[in-house]
Order: C-alpha cells, then sequence, then structure tokens
C-alpha cells in the first residue's frame, strides 16, 4: 500500500495522464462518450434498466432496427432475449463463443412481415456500413456483482450496439508493475481468479478483447489472456501512420497506437470479423485469439495487392514475419479476409506446408466461410484437385510428399489467374522444388511466400516483400527478447572483437581448423569435436556458466553438439560435472555467500581454457546462491534420431516416448508437477532435433558445439529468445565451436539494411557490459543532481525522497541497474558495481519502509541478485519481510527518534499516519476522514515549519492511538460505531463523545438536564434501533435502485427518531431531516460493511 499521498497522485495521474487522454482520442475518433468521473450514476443514466444489467437493452433495440429496418417491436424483443438471455450454461469462455457465434453468423425471426420472406437474417452488427452501428465509451460504469451488493467500476468499458465489447484498465504509470496490475484487475472483474462474488462475469459474456494501459505502454489480450506474456502491443495504427498521430519529439506512446489502430471504427469492425477466432492450446483448452498488428497489416496489404495487380508477378510477394509473430493465424486471416470481396471470393487456395496444427485450424475457419479444406498428402492428390476448376482451400501437405516425386516436372494443370498459393516457411529447399513444379502447373497464379527470416536476395522467387515484421520489431513488442552471443571457443586464438565482424570471426576457418588439428593430432573436425578431452573441458565450463548466470533464476540450457554420438558422451561430462558442482557446495555452503565471478568478458587477450585459471591450476567450484536443493534433482537427457543398426548406448536415447517425457519435463518449470511429471529438467542434449519449431520460453541459453549454417542458424538460436518472465531479460548463444563465421556468411546474403535489422537482434558481453556502465552512471548522476552523493546518508535520501516524482525516478533508474547487472553478473567486470548496487538496494527497502511504498520493494529482484542483497541487507539488521512500524507500536516513537533531522522524522509520523488511514481505518470512512483532514490542515497552517509540523504530527498520532481505544458501549466497531459518532454530533452539538465525557457520569448536564450515563444509554439504543431498520431494507435485492424501497426505509428512520423515547432528546424533531439524510448517506456508502463486515 502506498502512501496516502502518493495514492492520491496515483489516481490523479491515472485519470489525467491516462484515462482522460484514452477518452479524448475516442473522442476524436467519433465515439460517444459518457463520463461519470465523481458522478453519482443511476442505471438509466447509461441506458441501462438497473446495475445487474450489462447491455444498453434501449440502445440494442435501437440499433437492430436501423439495421433491419423491416424488424417489428415484438420481433426486436424475441431477437434480443437471443442474445442476452439465450446462453449455453454459465461458463465465461462457451458463453462469449455462443455471443460471437451469433454477431457474425447473425440470427432469423419467422418472417419479414413487409415481404413475406421466411426466416429473415437478423444482423446485430453491420460490418459492411460502419455508420448503421453505434460506437459508445462509457467511463466509470457501475455493475452489480450478482448476488451480493457489491459493485465493480471498470475505468473504461466500450459498447458496440449496447454491446459491451471491450473493457479497458487504466493504471497511472507511476505504479510498480502497471500493466500486470491491470491484467489482474481485469481478472478480478471477470472472476477467473478462482474467487466468486468479486467480479461481473456477463460483462464479459460480449467482450472480444481487453485493454491494460499505463499510457505509454498499453497491450490488448482476451478472456483468456490470464498473464502479460500473452498480451500484446498495437505498434502500428494502420491504415494511419505514426506521424498522423498528435505526439512530441519521442513519438507516439503505446496508448495512442493501439487506440488509433485497434479502435478505429472501421478497424474494430475488421477485427471482430475477420480477425478472431477461438482455437485449442497444447493442453486441450479453448483459447480466444484476436490478431496482432502485423498479421492485421500484412493481411490487409496483401490482399490489396491481390485485388489491384495487374499480373501473377504483381499479386505475389513475401511476408517476413519473424518466428513466434504467428503465421499460421496470419495464413488463416488472409483466407478470411478474401473472402469477404466478392472478386477474391471464387479464387482457389493452396497452402504449401508441413504444419499439421494449420490444417485443423484452417478446417475449423473454413467451416465458418462455406468452404472445405482439402488435404493432398500425395503429388498425386495435389495434381487432381489443383486441376479442378472448384474454389477450394487446398493443404499441400509437403512433409507426406516423396523427395523422388516433387523432382518430376509439372505439366500445365490450371490455367486460371484465380489462385493463390502459400508457402509457409518458404525459405526451405523442398518448398523450393515443388515451387518450380507449381509454376509449370498453374502459371498464372499468385504466389505468397511466408518466412520468419529474411528471404536470401539471390532466391526471391516470390517477388518483392508484402509485409515485414523483423526480429528487432519483435523485441520492440516485448514479444521475443535480444540475443547475447558469446565466443568461448575451446583452445581459442582469436578472442571476441567489438567490430561485428571479428566478433563473428570463425576459429574454425579451414587454414586455422586444419593447422590445429594437425597439432593437437586429430584427422577432422568431428574427431575433434568427439574427442573426450575437448567434451569434458566443455561440459565443464558449460556447466559453470549455467549455474552462475541461468540456473539460479529458474531457467534451462540446451546444448547442441556435432552428432549422436557426441551427444551421449557430453551426458556423461555434463552429468559428473553437475555432480562434482554439488559436491562442492555441500563442502562450501557455510563458508561462502554470494556467486563467485566468472571471466566471461574479457577486453583483450585470450580466454583461459575452460575449468582452468591462468595459472593452470584447477580453479574448482565456488558457487553459492544456488539453490542447492533443486539442483539436486536437475536431471540432464539427450534428444536423438534413431537408426536401425543403432549401438545399445544410442538406442537409449532415441525413443520416442523418452523423448516426450524429458521434454514435457523440460518446458515445465522447475519445482512443477503435472500428472507423473515433475519440471527437474534443465538441460537437453540435441544433435539435429528440437533446432526448429520448439518453443519453450523456460529455455535461456544454447550452447554451440557444432557448425550450423544459413537459415538453420537464424531459427537455431532464436529457440532461447521466448519471453518467460522475470530474470529472463535476453537469451544466450554460447559458441564453443565458432559459428559466428557462418552467422557473418549467412547474414552476408541479405540486403543491407536486412543485415542490420538481423544484427540488432544480437548484442554481445561487451555491449552488455557498456549498458551496466551506462545505467551505473545514470543512477549516481540523478542522486548527485539532488545532492546526494553519499550512499550512507539515508536521512538525506528520506528527505529528498519526499518527492514522490522522484522517489519513483530512483525506482526507474534502480529497476534498470538490476536489470543491466543481472546480465552481466557474476562476470569478474560486475564486482566493481557490487557496492554500490547493495548500497543502493538498501536505500530501496529502507525507503519502502520509511514512506510505506511497495513499489520500493525488493519484489522483482532476480534470485540471482537476491540472494546477495539478502545477505548483505541481514548483517546491516535489515528485515526485508517485516513490515514497517505501526504507529500503534509501543516503540514507534523510539524508532522515530532514530532519526537525525526534523523533516525526516516528520516524514516518518506522516506517512505512518497516512498509512494507518489507508488500512487500519478503511472500514471507518468517517474516523478516517476526520483524521485525514486534521493532517491535511497541520501541513496547511505550518508549511515548510518542519519542527512545529512534527510536533502536530505527533499529537495527531496520540489522538489517533488514543481513537483506537475509544468504548464502543458494546456496539460494533465497523458496523455501528459510527452511526453512534454521527446521532452524537448531530443530537449534542459538535463536542460529540467528547463532550459527553467532560461530564461526570453522574452528574446531570447543566444544558440537557441528564447524566452522561443517561445519554450514552439513549445513544445506544437510538444507534442499535437505527442499524437495525438500516440492515434489513439494505439486504432487499435491487435497494439502491428502488426509489419506494429507499423512501420506506427513510420514513421508518422517522418514525424511529420520533418515537416518544426518543423524540425527548435534544435536537432530534428539530434536525431529524437531516439526520435522516446523513444515515442515508453513511448507509450507501457503508453499504457492504453494514452487510458483510466480521
Amino acid at each position: 500500500m502506498t502512501s496516502d499521498k502518493a495514492a492520491r497522485q496515483l489516481k490523479l495521474d491515472e485519470r489525467n495522464h491516462v484515462e482522460k487522454p484514452f477518452l479524448d482520442q475516442l473522442s476524436g475518433l467519433d465515439w460517444e462518450i459518457l463520463d461519470f468521473t465523481d458522478r453519482e450514476q443511476q442505471p438509466k443514466d447509461s441506458y441501462r434498466r438497473s446495475f445487474t444489467d450489462v447491455v444498453m437493452t434501449d440502445v440494442l433495440q435501437a440499433q437492430l432496427k436501423v439495421i433491419n429496418n423491416w424488424l417489428e417491436d415484438d420481433q426486436v424483443e424475441e431477437v434480443v432475449k437471443q442474445l442476452t438471455a439465450g446462453f449455453p450454461g454459465t461458463g465465461l469462455i462457451a458463453n462469449n463463443r455462443h455471443v460471437f457465434t451469433l454477431l457474425l453468423e447473425n440470427t432469423s425471426v419467422s418472417v419479414n412481415r413487409r415481404t413475406g420472406e421466411k426466416s429473415p437474417t437478423v444482423r446485430f452488427v453491420d460490418f459492411t456500413h460502419r455508420d448503421n452501428n453505434r460506437f459508445m465509451a462509457v467511463c466509470q460504469l457501475k455493475v452489480r456483482i450478482l448476488g451480493t451488493e457489491h459493485h465493480i467500476v471498470p475505468d473504461i468499458v466500450l459498447f458496440l450496439n449496447g454491446l459491451p465489447i471491450v473493457v479497458v484498465e487504466c493504471k497511472s504509470p507511476k505504479v510498480k508493475d502497471a500493466i500486470p496490475e491491470a491484467i489482474d484487475q481485469l481478472l478480478r472483474y471477470s472472476e477467473q481468479r478462482g474467487a466468486k462474488g468479486e467480479g461481473s462475469a456477463p460483462l464479459f459474456y460480449y467482450n472480444q478483447f481487453v485493454i491494460a494501459t499505463c499510457r505509454q505502454a498499453a497491450k490488448f489480450g482476451t478472456i483468456t489472456t490470464h498473464n502479460e506474456k500473452f498480451f500484446f502491443r498495437w505498434a502500428d495504427p494502420y491504415p494511419r501512420t505514426v506521424d498522423d498521430l498528435e505526439h512530441g519529439a519521442s513519438g507516439p506512446n503505446d496508448q495512442q497506437r493501439l487506440v488509433a489502430g485497434m479502435l478505429d471504427q472501421n478497424n474494430l469492425l475488421d477485427l471482430i470479423r475477420t480477425f478472431t477466432l477461438f482455437s485449442t492450446n497444447d493442453k486441450g483448452e479453448t483459447i480466444k485469439i484476436v490478431g496482432r498488428y502485423q498479421q492485421f497489416r500484412a493481411v490487409k496489404l496483401a490482399v490489396r495487392r491481390l485485388l489491384e495487380g495487374q499480373s501473377p508477378r504483381e499479386r505475389s510477394g513475401i511476408i517476413w514475419h519473424t518466428q513466434g509473430s504467428g503465421k499460421s493465424l496470419t495464413m488463416m486471416f488472409m483466407v478470411r479476409e478474401m473472402y469477404r470481396h466478392a472478386q477474391l471470393s471464387h479464387w482457389k487456395v493452396i497452402f504449401v506446408t508441413d504444419r499439421t496444427q494449420l490444417e485443423s485450424q484452417l478446417t475449423e475457419t473454413s467451416q465458418s466461410i462455406g468452404f472445405t479444406v482439402k488435404v493432398a498428402d500425395s503429388i498425386k492428390t495435389l495434381k487432381k484437385l489443383l486441376r479442378s476448376d472448384s474454389s477450394d482451400l487446398v493443404m499441400a501437405m509437403i512433409h507426406k510428399f516423396r523427395e523422388a516425386d516433387l523432382t518430376e516436372t509439372f505439366p500445365e494443370l490450371n490455367p486460371s489467374p484465380h489462385i493463390l498459393a502459400m508457402t509457409d516457411e518458404a525459405h526451405r529447399s523442398q518448398y523450393a522444388m515443388l515451387g518450380a513444379n507449381l509454376d509449370r502447373g498453374i502459371p498464372n497464379a499468385a504466389r505468397i511466400g511466408y518466412t520468419g527470416t529474411p528471404i536470401d536476395k539471390t532466391e526471391r522467387v516470390f517477388g518483392d516483400y508484402i509485409d515485414k515484421y523483423t526480429m528487432r520489431q519483435s523485441i520492440d513488442d516485448g514479444v521475443t527478447l535480444e540475443i547475447v552471443y558469446e565466443g568461448r571457443t575451446h583452445n581459442a586464438e582469436v578472442a571476441d572483437k567489438k567490430a561485428m565482424d571479428k566478433a563473428l570471426e570463425d576459429v574454425f576457418s579451414d587454414y586455422n581448423l586444419q593447422e590445429r588439428l594437425t597439432v593437437l593430432g586429430y584427422g577432422s573436425r568431428e574427431a575433434y569435436l568427439e574427442s573426450k578431452t575437448t567434451i569434458e573441458a566443455k561440459a565443464k565450463d558449460m556447466v559453470k556458466h549455467y549455474l552462475t548466470h541461468v540456473f539460479p533464476n529458474g531457467y534451462k540450457a540446451q546444448v547442441v553438439v556435432t552428432s549422436r554420438e557426441a551427444a551421449v558422451r557430453y551426458k556423461e561430462y555434463i552429468d559428473a560435472a553437475l555432480k562434482e558442482a554439488i559436491d562442492a557446495l555441500e563442502k562450501n555452503k557455510f563458508r561462502h555467500s554470494g556467486l563467485e565471478p566468472e571471466s566471461s568478458i574479457k577486453d583483450t587477450g585470450s580466454r583461459p581454457s575452460p575449468g582452468r585459471r591462468q595459472d593452470g591450476k584447477d580453479d574448482g567450484w565456488k558457487l553459492t546462491g544456488v539453490n542447492l536443493d533443486q539442483l539436486k534433482k536437475l536431471k540432464t537427457d539427450v534428444i536423438i534420431s534413431g537408426n536401425h543398426n543403432d549401438l545399445p548406448p544410442l538406442k537409449t536415447y532415441s525413443d520416442s516416448a523418452r523423448h516426450d517425457t524429458s521434454i514435457k519435463s523440460f518446458k515445465m518449470a522447475f519445482g512443477s508437477q503435472e500428472e507423473n511429471v515433475t519440471g527437474d529438467m534443465g538441460i537437453l542434449i540435441v544433435n539435429n532435433m528440437l533446432l526448429t519449431g520448439f518453443d519453450a520460453p523456460v529455455e535461456q541459453v544454447m550452447y554451440l558445439d557444432k557448425v550450423i549454417v544459413a537459415h538453420n542458424l537464424l531459427q537455431a538460436i532464436a529457440r532461447v529468445n521466448r519471453v518467460g518472465g522475470d530474470g529472463k531479460d535476453k537469451g544466450f548463444v554460447v559458441d564453443y565451436v565458432g559459428i559466428g563465421h557462418h552467422l557473418k556468411k549467412a547474414i552476408d546474403t541479405y540486403d543491407e539494411r536486412e543485415q542490420k535489422e538481423v544484427i540488432d537482434t544480437l548484442s554481445f558481453p561487451e555491449e552488455e557490459l557498456r549498458e551496466l556502465q551506462a545505467s551505473h552512471v545514470s543512477i549516481l548522476a540523478l542522486l548527485k543532481k539532488h545532492g546526494l552523493t553519499d550512499l550512507t546518508d539515508h536521512d538525506a535520501f528520506f528527505d529528498i525522497f519526499y518527492d514522490e516524482d522522484l522517489r519513483f525516478d530512483f525506482m526507474t533508474a534502480f529497476k534498470n541497474l538490476t536489470r543491466c547487472l543481472n546480465l552481466v553478473f557474476p562476470a569478474k567486470e560486475a564486482l566493481n558495481y557490487m557496492t554500490d548496487y547493495k548500497a543502493l538496494a538498501e536505500i530501496n527497502v529502507l525507503a519502502g519502509k520509511h514512506f510505506r511504498d511497495e513499489r520500493l520493494s525488493m519484489k522483482g529482484i532476480p534470485a540471482k541478485l537476491r540472494s546477495i542483497t539478502d545477505v548483505y541487507l541481514e548483517s546491516k539488521g535489515i528485515e526485508v519481510k517485516i513490515e514497517p512500524i505501526s504507529i500503534l507500536d509501543a516503540d514507534f516513537e523510539k524508532e522515530v527518534d532514530r532519526r537525525s533531522r526534523t523533516k525526516t522524522k516528520a516524514a516518518e509520523v506522516e506517512h505512518a499516519i497516512r498509512h494507518h488511514l489507508d488500512v487500519e481505518l478503511i472500514d471507518d470512512p468517517d474516523l478516517q476522514a476526520s483524521f485525514a483532514e486534521a493532517l491535511a490542515a497541520i501541513f496547511e497552517e505550518f508549511r515548510n515549519n518542519w519542527k512545529k509540523i512534527y510536533e502536530e504530527l505527533e499529537k495527531l498520532r496520540v489522538r489517533i492511538v488514543n481513537a483506537g481505544k475509544e468504548p464502543t458501549y458494546g456496539l460494533h466497531r465497523k458496523k455501528q460505531m459510527p452511526f453512534f459518532r454521527m446521532l452524537t454530533r448531530e443530537i449534542f452539538g459538535d463536542g460529540g463523545v467528547g463532550q459527553l465525557e467532560a461530564v461526570p457520569v453522574s452528574e446531570p448536564d447543566p444544558v440537557y438536564g441528564m447524566t452522561q450515563e443517561d445519554r450514552i444509554s439513549y445513544l445506544v439504543d437510538l444507534t442499535q434501533q437505527v442499524f437495525l431498520v438500516v440492515e434489513r431494507e439494505l439486504k432487499l435485492t435491487g435497494f439502491w435502485e428502488s426509489i419506494p424501497a429507499q423512501n420506506k426505509l427513510k420514513a421508518d428512520i422517522q418514525a424511529t427518531l420520533l418515537s416518544p423515547r426518543f423524540a425527548k432528546l435534544p435536537a432530534v424533531v428539530k434536525n431529524r431531516a437531516q439526520i435522516i439524510s446523513r444515515i442515508m448517506e453513511m448507509a450507501l456508502r457503508k453499504n457492504d460493511i453494514i452487510l458483510y463486515a466480521e
């Protein structure tokens, strides 16, 4: 919980910097805006009949008549019921799919009474004529949680024809983890966190996508997207450009791009009709998918090319979308978009692919557009389907074709120009063979190639690029990570250099390799790479790198080796190295703290042999900060293909059932378990398998001891660039064979611009060190700018951090330093920064406690660094997990007196008070408001007089502590005491209870003529009777939407006040209207407390 001041600031930031700009931009896109911020609202204000309703029924009925102008009132009612009451069950996903199907496939009524047409189609949305629809945005929509009197109030809900199709959750950019916080809020609203009674699932029956935004970052997902990894940016506002959007020097922010791209009315209708589908994930679960911006843009551009091209070549081209960007989905969206256009709806479409998943997805898609997928699993079948004049969807399953058949020359099979051949992974050689035959067989067809890596500039048989979604764009979108390339060759003559050419120089170029092999006595490259001594040294170095860089943060490794025999041998030596490390850790676990430095970055000179110091002595295993229990469970396995004549050692590792189990275990997180499989598999050793198409976000490092070239190399190293979670900021490729030369050679075949795009996805250890240096300089410069040069003067930091904006700037800079250090540590160069980092971590924790600001926590610090900082903080006597001391604690004053400066003391008391009001008095808003006003008055009256402020704050603290000791006279502290205090003030004046206590208990009051004991007795009795009346009425469903019910409660309260027992109390009769009004206000505000507080 942040301080009250910070919380108010965050709310202000959320409203002014996120929510309001979002609404303003929508208004500029011709959306109607209803903004209920700081306004009381009734259901009718948002065209609803109760707060339980999530559909604007009146709007829906009106738009149905606009779209279907022949409908009569009773038919409209019938159609509305189909959409609002005819759900298949109570499940969110099933009901959402039901609504989606109705929106796309429409419904019908028995007859068009004007024309006599039987079962005419009724459309809920006019996808063809935008202006027949109504687009409305409602800010702070109040929705009742079913079965309760609680409500949720989403920041923004977007309605299409009265249906809530988008829910937007806004967060201040100064909230820590703003997007994950917003996503969690959306899950709460949709009741997908496992708890009932905290949201409104019906609001999401109609939902097409959800948006989480803090302005600078904005992402969208669907009702089945439960974590940030699967929420995506919308970076390109196509068909607009970023220059069309208002922006400063830095360009439009993510929120502006997303609103312009997704919520443009035409684009939104297209997204629902063409770019949304339901599918099934690897676990058999139904998921909802909305296309991403590169898919939307590529499909629009490709279809435009088909419509406008005057020749097969002009209609053809390449779509380069990097791995993980959803190329198979793009192909499906392409078919949907084509069949929207009359000119393209009769085309034959051929898919050339080896993805069986694409077949099932296309089959599902084709049913909704009235086509059947026909599978060609042989050349003979393909020829037959190509000859046909029908407008089919043909799947050419190339992996099922015999290679001999691929080389057979095709005759002309179909001269029609109304054919499109789409090729998946167009750079593969077998596709080139089939492609040449397709050129002859369907000479006038358009051809679109899809590829995850750039096409060689000498082999562009498809034409030029239609659309590019590069590796760099994927990284910028947070979909993939940069890859750190590190050369660690065995006995290498050439160290890594800064320049690209030298950094990627191949230490196994022919001359050097042959010379070395001759000296070493090996006859071939394979013999050298399979050598036991070579493998033993490299395996130990791999394990050391893995245990220091990767394993502490919970990630896994893949080792790629030159042969199947080498793979088996590697397992033996990796297992031995792991055992050696475990033994050393067991021996040293009480003698070391932190991770020993590991010399992985060198500016000059050559690297010592793996596992050896420069003096030739073994440097041993001085590793701690590692989860030893998990390390003991860590498993390794070999995944290789088999041959009939394999010897037993190879047969063991070619068993497919064993592969399935090991791969499943590898993809799981350490410590997890599914059925009978645990996530203990940490290292997989492969030869040819799992190098392409293998997706395991938990993999962070690939150790390469095999020469891989061209596209296969680019695809292989991309195994480590999948987004994984905290602590995985980049992937690592550690090169033991010198693939750098081959990587450079592969890149050289691309155009200059494409070369840069590929190179930009790679970084090198020197670059990571430079980033660390820059982040360190940046945070120290920020502090120095405000006079903070002594990292041990914590009071000085607290004084400066009183400014919430500066506190946020520090938090951001510290987070960046942590990210950079995590990538370099435990290299020896990182040690230069550890002293400052630990001091800054101490400031971070202490400031978080001082200001009660949870954003300044150690949450999110990678485990590798956390193991160091925890030890350091403990040595300083700082308990990270212990909550800050409460103002109610007897030692609070003593804790504050430890501060040397008056301003720091005042800040400590102020934020402790604010925290107490926010947390402890949240259920007593009257008392909370009273003390908050007193707090504000102190700062208003004694501006910058910190001595006086401190004195007054201390007095206020004592008052708050004493309020906690207030007698309750048998009343419920949360439910009834607020009514008691209010009635005391209204009846006996501003002195309230304090005035009652000023007179001795047994003596009559000179003004009111009754003893204090009598007055308390009357007030307790009146409070109980009023409370019972209020509680009884609030239990009625829909009470606050019923004016008669509210009038009845007012009448019952008045009857109680004017009863003979209470009418004689001073001011009751005179002030009864005001008292009743106050009771109603409190009942509304404290509704949930009255009904549910314990």
